[in-house]
């Protein structure tokens, strides 16, 4: 399954992916990296197949085209 996770730096949203990794979920984690979001949360998941972190905010607007 794919699925998008945001505030996934965060102590419930890490927990998620790193279970979510582990079952062979393919993650993407969006998160914004502000007072709840800490990398370490989701250490070990680096190089691992089928995650990926994208250091954005949701409320940046996006480049139409």
């Amino acid at each position: 399954m794919r699925l998008l996770v945001t505030g996934g730096a965060g102590f419930i949203g890490a927990n998620f992916v790193h279970r979510a990794v582990g079952r062979g979920d393919e993650v993407t984690v969006y998160d914004s990296l502000t007072y709840a979001g800490n990398p370490a949360n989701l250490a070990g998941l680096e190089g691992s197949p089928g995650y990926r972190f994208v250091h954005a905010d949701i409320c940046d607007r996006l480049h139409p085209g």
